[in-house]
């Protein structure tokens, strides 16, 4: 069905261009900030920090969980099986950042 999805796709782009017409800046229930599949780019630039999650900074371990936040409300907008697998992941990379950043405010 993916295929089908992609070649859809293709063709409507192919028709708006034949047309002349403008492509709509932003895509049906996907945020700006990531638009088809950037968010997988942000997805993996941001589990593949948690290995070095003790080095970071307060600063920088609130931000990577803001960025896990912004992500989830993309991610939940995937179809059901993508959705459970990338949420379950993500969940996973958030939570051992905010442990971090726990054990490091503690005294």
């Amino acid at each position: 069905m993916k295929g089908c999805k992609g070649i859809a796709v293709g063709l409507v782009l192919a028709a708006v261009a034949l047309s002349g017409s403008s492509l709509p800046q932003v895509i049906p229930h996907v945020p700006y900030a990531y638009a088809q599949d950037d968010w997988k780019k942000e997805f993996e630039e941001i589990c593949s920090r948690t290995d070095d999650a003790m080095s970071f900074s307060r600063e920088e371990l609130k931000s990577l969980i803001a960025r896990c936040d912004r992500l989830k409300t993309v991610i939940e907008q995937l179809d059901e099986s993508a959705r459970k697998v990338y949420l379950r992941r993500l969940q996973l990379c958030r939570d051992l950042l905010v442990f971090v950043l726990e054990s490091k405010e503690k005294p």
